[in-house]
């Protein structure tokens, strides 16, 4: 059996595909199995598939369109590797990704995740740290449980190895969780097991306007916020408290943004958001901004990989 089962869930993602498979069959670490796991795409991805003369991709399409939630848990159930990573079919991973996280949990026996830094690119060729409350410092490790709800969501899914036996001892994803299905199982997983972190980066986050922050920005909001009540009795009632008010306020946001929604943004915000929460947020990125002109980031501070050398890679 491979030591690694890789899933990437695919839905007509022809243009980014082969660039996807393509750093897959790229790692340096080689016992791996790659499970393509298809929610019946219309346009040519299949075809993009076959195409690979390679043992180790399997391919599997669903009988009906069901979203990412349950896709994800059908393609796991065909992996058999002990280690466990997703990658969406828009986004690359480096190299050494697999090489770099097998090497640190074979240290760390009591860990059940492990993640990695990741860096979003956009079609300008800019660079950004995807998680920009840790973009000047290392990643966190260990109990990062209530971290998760401190910081919000800062793992990007393409970076994680999950150990696959640990899924039958966690929570199963809620009914009702399509669109944020991967903040569960960080949750799940963290709360339970010990987490590591390679600080290196080990997958680059593509962005474009077919991002699920974007298209799904409302039923996001909503299940995440179906998300924290799951788990309030496991955390402190005033952080409980707070993370309702901040994804009340973002749902509130996507509803005065929607067509016909002003209303129910309206009383949303009034009722269960709050406003100097979302008065703060132009501040918030403002100051982002000038940091990053002041200060350098952690992955180029370390020598990982320089901003130049990483723009080559993705030219």
């Amino acid at each position: 059996m491979p030591e690694v089962s890789i899933i990437i869930n695919v839905y007509n993602g022809e243009v980014t595909l082969r660039e996807t498979i393509d750093s897959v069959l790229a790692q340096t670490y080689s016992d791996w199995e790659l499970i393509i796991w298809d929610d019946c795409s219309s346009d040519s991805s299949a075809e993009i598939i076959a195409s690979y003369d390679e043992p180790r991709i399997q391919y599997f399409r669903s009988e009906k369109n069901c979203g990412l939630g349950p896709s994800r848990t059908a393609a796991l159930d065909c992996a058999v590797g002990e280690w466990v990573g997703f990658l969406d079919q828009d986004d690359l991973w480096t190299a050494n990704k697999l090489a770099l996280q097998i090497e640190l949990a074979a240290s760390r026996p009591n860990v059940g995740l492990v993640y990695g830094r990741a860096l979003k690119f956009y079609p300008d060729g800019t660079l950004v740290d995807y998680d920009h409350r840790h973009e000047f410092r290392p990643l966190p490790e260990g109990d990062i449980f209530e971290q998760l709800f401190v910081d919000s969501c800062f793992i990007a899914i393409g970076t994680v190895l999950f150990r696959r036996s640990a899924f039958e001892t966690v929570p199963a994803l809620p009914a009702g969780i399509s669109a944020c299905p991967d903040y569960h199982m960080y949750l799940a997983f963290s709360r339970v097991y010990e987490v590591a972190a390679v600080q290196n980066i080990v997958c680059y986050y593509r962005i474009h306007a077919g991002n699920m922050s974007h298209t799904y920005g409302l039923r996001m909001q909503r299940e995440i916020l179906q998300i924290v009540d799951s788990w309030s009795d496991a955390l402190p009632p005033r952080l409980a408290s707070r993370r309702r008010k901040v994804h009340s306020t973002v749902l509130a946001v996507h509803q005065l943004q929607s067509a016909g929604g002003f209303k129910a943004g309206l009383m949303t915000l009034l009722t269960d958001g709050a406003i100097g929460y979302l008065l703060s947020r132009p501040f918030a990125r403002g100051m982002r901004v000038i940091r990053r002109k002041l200060r350098t980031p952690y992955w180029v501070r370390s020598g990982d990989i320089s901003e130049t050398q990483i723009a080559v890679a993705l030219r």
